[in-house]
């Protein structure tokens, strides 16, 4: 039988965690179903803050993807496993670099750039309480000038340069428990941030230098990128949410506020057409807290000393109505756009519901994932050649054949020991009770024999009496 390779991918964010499952085609994948839920505060600035919660939300979004899987397949089947996103405030980027003098023109081979790697991986002092997720190759020196393909050149000196991703161990940590407490294994996972950038930028901008600006409910991702290379990863504690936050203190619902950033925005020139904030409020809020990102992107940038075109905004955030003139107002330098929705990239079954869901981070993990994430589940056999209670079907014991000759008696043996049964593990709670009134039944059955026996013996001791 072919093997069907199920793609299963899970991304775990600030304000919800969303699932999508596809099924692996000579044409690509194709998209089966889709799975979203909100979350209340157990995944703050994307760290995982409540176990349980977010293990609840998991098993709630395997319970909606597997029916349709199952629909799918023909056959029940489940999801063992998923790929999953890393993001989050703990997430960082931090630079080394490691030198190897060979004190006379030597030709660089690609065993000494292995072993500069090597060494990078070994001596790269990682922060206490951080574990290394990834080393990005940055570029290489030779002799003091940049030099991207080193191998084969001579050199007196060779430099290589790394930026090291990582992330705080208890993230980690309570990121596996969750999906442990769901019984779903994380068969890998990769930055979000790299995976943005996969979708959304061009070879051309990433080579030209650009930087991409993630701005999710609680925290803002800054990628930065030059000669096709991430230059720097860092994530900021802000995010949409604070200004939601700010309009639900004008006395509204944090449903209408999220509606008002999207429909009416920055400077809308609606009047306030019944709603229960004024445009002059309205304004004054979003102008403060997107002043504060914009601003923090703007030194971020600065501070990386790297040479960048163009800035580009996506994530949740970057759907704020009029954004354009924020930016105008505090990016003046900069060329800026914002990314659209990205088009499915893949077909999906008539049905699902792609819209408001898919995110760029899904796409990348079903871009890389290859393993498949799903098992037929295999029904339990019967025991005993499928007889459940083999102690209702035994056969009648064989009627004891009297003669008329005396028989001397003979102290009675020893009963043997009874034979254990197979055990029989119970499915469901009739069967429990099947195989209790069974154990009644046997009882029985042994109250009869031994009444017979005595009735027996009494018949043999008449016949020596006479």
């Amino acid at each position: 039988m072919v093997q069907t390779n199920y793609i299963v991918a899970i991304e775990l964010s600030s304000s919800k965690v969303t699932g999508a499952v596809g099924i692996e085609a000579y044409d690509g994948i194709k998209i089966i179903e889709t799975a979203s839920t909100r979350v209340d505060g157990f995944i703050s600035k994307g760290v995982v803050r409540n176990v349980d919660k977010t293990s609840e939300a998991i098993t709630s979004i395997i319970n909606r993807l597997e029916p349709a899987i199952t629909s799918h397949n023909g056959r029940e089947t489940m999801i063992k496993r998923a790929y999953v996103s890393l993001a989050g405030l703990t997430i960082h980027g931090i630079s080394s670099k490691v030198t190897r003098d060979f004190g006379t023109y030597t030709k660089i081979t690609q065993e000494i750039i292995n072993g500069m790697e090597n060494e990078n991986d070994i001596t790269f002092e990682i922060p206490e309480g951080y574990s290394k997720v990834e080393a990005i190759t940055q570029e290489y020196k030779v002799d003091g000038k940049n030099n991207h393909n080193p191998v084969g050149t001579p050199a007196m000196t060779v430099e290589g340069n790394y930026l090291n991703i990582v992330v705080k161990k208890q993230f980690l940590e309570q990121l596996k428990e969750s999906f442990r407490l769901a019984n779903v294994e994380i068969a890998d996972s990769y930055m979000a941030a790299k995976m943005d950038a996969d979708i959304i930028l061009s070879k051309d901008a990433r080579r030209n230098g650009v930087a991409l600006v993630n701005i999710g409910a609680e925290t803002t991702t800054i990628s930065i990128y030059n000669n096709d290379k991430l230059r720097k990863l860092v994530v900021l504690p802000l995010g949409g949410s604070n200004i939601t936050r700010d309009l639900c203190a004008e006395q509204i619902s944090p449903e209408e506020a999220e509606a008002i950033k999207f429909t009416r925005g920055y400077k809308a020139d609606d009047g306030n057409n019944g709603d229960k904030i004024s445009t002059e409020t309205l304004n004054n809020v979003i102008c403060a807290r997107m002043s504060e990102i914009l601003q923090n992107v703007k030194y971020q940038i600065e501070e990386s000393g790297e040479m960048i075109h163009n800035i580009v905004f996506t994530g949740g955030g970057a759907k704020l109505k009029n954004l354009e003139i924020l930016l105008n107002e505090y990016l003046p330098n900069f060329k800026t756009s914002i990314a659209a929705d990205p088009q499915l990239a893949f077909e999906s079954l008539p049905g699902v519901n792609t819209y408001g869901i898919f995110t760029t981070a899904l796409y990348g993990l079903f871009n890389l994932g290859k393993e498949n994430c799903c098992e037929e589940e295999i029904p339990v056999q019967p025991m005993n050649g499928g007889m459940l209670f083999p102690e209702e079907n035994e056969p009648e014991p064989a009627a004891e054949e009297h003669t008329d000759e005396p028989v001397e008696k003979e102290e009675k043996p020893a009963e043997p020991e009874k034979q254990e049964k197979p055990k029989v593990k119970p499915t469901t709670r009739s069967s429990k009770g099947k195989s209790v009134f069974a154990g009644i039944g046997n009882l029985f059955k042994d109250f009869v024999s031994s009444a017979t026996s005595a009735d027996d013996d009494d018949d043999i001791n008449n016949e020596d009496d006479e």
